[in-house]
Formats: structure tokens, C-alpha cells, sequence
């Protein structure tokens, strides 16, 4: 049953992407690092928005000092609601030898009819298959305001409380204090807190992630400053040594586009308690470039689905075309020629969830997803 509410999950999240693959600009972004008095190019990022401005692909890639070439590392697909909130988004890292994609998690975001996010279920991909992992739910106040959220964990089939956040607020509404806290033997352990400070405008200028108990290791603060328009404009990391002194390792500068991209600078200490500052690592962007839109994906219908062997496609009943048979590592299984009533054989492919992957003589893409029994 697990996995027939998966590949329905999934299901609606590939028919709201076929809605996004119009995206109208690219932004290519280029980052160095600063090594025995030479830049080194070390990665490439890539990212594609729709008409709205939403990112709906973002790609990373690494970079060979050796010979510039690319490798990719990881690629994320975005997927927002009508209203503009993000419903679904899925990232998949690339093995570095074969560069599959056969690792990654997948988070599905639902929204009430006053677009609060209610809840988050995460799925995890190691390998060939598709497994929940996680689910937080969040809970509001009677405003509105979120004030907590709590973790359940997926083993066989059952969740299991695991974790939860309790939400302070201030004044104004806005999230001040976040405890982190872990359930052990029925009992709530704390062991993290979130400190948020914020501008008269609502900006936040502090955040400091602190651990309760007195390890070497205490917490992580980052100090924001922003320009006079408003945008950001430098970040301070710091870390809490024992003690209770915090000590800057890295500062942050911003070149603000205007276009929800920035290029940085970043400066790191030469050691933590001097006062001396270096150029460390520095990313810059391309301005934006416009692409051609291309026909959106169709997503077609199969019966009987699941099925144990011959598959028919209405919509291309009478249509000579070539399809392909991909398994659940992306990988063409079977590639064959649709009969003329539709129907694709399956026979000899072992069980489990396949892609039937087709392209129409205008480029456009159709396809439709089938679990074989």
C-alpha cells in the first residue's frame, strides 16, 4: 500500500511539472576559489525561472582544475502552486563515476486554502526506489502564527513521533526563538536553539544557533546588514568558542542585481583571533539569458496500470512512434515500436515502476509512468 500512495504522490507532483517546463530565463553562475595566489574555477551553477520569476530548475556542476571539464553534481526541480507557493521540490545527486542520478530526497509541500504550509513529507532515493522518510507537520495559533511543529519518522509503514520545534514570537509576529527538542524514551530531550533578531523593517540581522550543553562545539552565528535599498549586503559567520566568546571567521559581501542573484565575495580570517582579512572565494553570475520556450511535456494515459505485461496508450492509438521503456534509474530497459492499437509489451522486464517516454515530431515530450507487477 506504501508504495501505491508514493507513486500516486508522485504522480500529481510530475503532472504540476509538465505545467513548468515553459521557463523563460537562465542565469549562469561561476564559482572560484582563491589557491596559492591563482583563481581556480571549481563550480558552475545554472538556474532556470518561469514567466513568474520562480526558480523551476537549478543545476551544479563541478569543475576540474585540472582540464575545466564538468561533472554534475546535483540537479533540483521546483514546482509552485497557482498562488506561487512551492508545492514540490526534488534534488538528485549524480554518482561521481557513472553519473546517474540514484541519490536524493524529494519533499512534497501542502498548503491550506489560506496558503500556510500544513505539512511536509519527504521521500529519500538510494538506488532505485522511493521511500518516505519524514513528515512534519506544523501548527498555528489562533491568529494564524505558527507557533510549533513537530517530526514523525516512517519505519514499516508507521510514523513515529520523533521530533518537534516550539515557536516563540514577538511583538510584532515574527519568530524570535526556535527549541529544537528530541524525543527519547517518552521524554523531551532539548538539544538546539534558534535565536532570530530582526531591522525595524522586518529584516533579519541575527541569527544564533546555540547548543544547551557544553560541548566544544557551542553554536554558529550569522549577522546580516543590508544596503539602503533594502538588499543584502554583507554576512558575518561567526563561531562560539568554549567559553562563551564568539569569534568572525568569514564575512560575506553582496553586489546586489536586483534579480534575486547577487554576486559575493567572501573574506575568511587568516586566524580566528587576528584582525586580518582574505579573499577566500568569490561567485559571479552572467546577467540573465532568454531561452526559447519549447512544447511542454504531456503526460499520456496506460491501461491497465499496474499491469503484468501489455500496456495501451489511447492517445496514440493509429501512431506509428518508437517508445521508450526507462527504469527507475533513468536507464533505457526496452525501446520498441507502438502497434497500431496502442499497446506496448512489457513481457520479459522484471517487476517494478517504468517511464514509457515518447517525442512528437515538433520535439514535444510525452510520456506516461507504469508499475509492472
Amino acid at each position: 500500500m506504501k508504495d501505491h500512495n508514493t507513486l500516486r504522490t508522485f504522480a500529481v507532483a510530475t503532472l504540476l511539472l509538465a505545467g513548468t517546463l515553459h521557463a523563460q530565463h537562465t542565469r549562469t553562475g561561476k564559482g572560484e576559489s582563491y589557491w596559492n595566489n591563482t583563481w581556480e574555477w571549481h563550480h558552475q551553477l545554472e538556474h532556470q525561472f518561469d514567466a513568474q520569476g520562480q526558480e523551476v530548475l537549478y543545476t551544479h556542476y563541478s569543475v576540474s582544475v585540472l582540464d575545466s571539464s564538468m561533472t554534475m553534481e546535483s540537479i533540483t526541480h521546483k514546482v509552485y502552486s497557482g498562488s506561487g507557493q512551492l508545492v514540490w521540490r526534488s534534488t538528485r545527486s549524480a554518482d561521481p563515476f557513472t553519473q546517474l542520478l540514484t541519490v536524493g530526497d524529494s519533499t512534497v509541500f501542502v498548503h491550506d486554502a489560506q496558503d500556510s504550509l500544513l505539512t511536509e513529507t519527504m521521500y529519500t532515493l538510494d538506488g532505485g526506489s522511493w521511500e518516505l522518510s519524514t513528515r512534519t507537520t506544523y501548527y498555528r495559533n489562533v491568529i494564524g502564527a505558527l507557533d510549533s511543529a513537530y517530526v514523525d519518522t516512517d519505519a514499516f509503514g508507521n510514523w513515529n513521533l520523533a521530533a518537534r520545534m516550539l515557536i516563540t514570537l514577538n511583538a510584532q509576529g515574527w519568530t524570535e526563538h526556535i527549541q529544537y527538542d528530541s524525543l527519547l524514551n517518552n521524554v523531551w530531550i532539548e538539544y538546539a536553539e534558534l535565536e532570530i533578531a530582526y531591522d525595524p523593517d522586518g529584516r533579519p540581522t541575527l541569527y544564533e544557533y546555540t547548543d544547551p550543553t557544553p560541548i566544544p562545539y557551542e553554536g554558529v552565528r550569522h549577522a546580516f546588514s543590508y544596503d539602503a535599498q533594502g538588499q543584502l549586503d554583507s554576512l558575518v559567520h561567526s563561531t562560539k568558542f568554549p567559553g562563551g566568546s564568539w569569534h568572525s571567521y568569514s564575512c560575506t559581501t553582496y553586489d546586489p542585481v536586483g534579480d534575486g542573484l547577487s554576486n559575493y565575495s567572501n573574506y575568511y580570517r587568516l586566524d580566528t583571533l587576528s584582525i586580518d582579512w582574505t579573499l577566500n572565494d568569490r561567485l559571479t553570475y552572467e546577467p540573465f539569458t532568454a531561452i526559447p520556450e519549447r512544447p511542454t511535456a504531456a503526460v499520456l494515459r496506460a491501461f491497465p496500470n499496474p499491469t503484468e505485461d501489455v500496456v495501451r496508450i489511447p492517445e496514440l492509438t493509429g501512431t506509428p512512434v518508437r517508445i521508450q521503456v526507462c527504469d527507475g534509474r533513468g536507464r533505457v530497459a526496452l525501446e520498441q515500436s507502438l502497434v497500431m492499437d496502442g499497446t506496448i509489451s512489457l513481457a520479459g522486464l522484471p517487476a517494478g515502476s517504468y517511464h514509457l517516454v515518447t517525442t512528437d515530431p515538433r520535439g514535444g515530450v510525452r510520456f506516461t509512468r507504469v508499475l509492472k507487477h
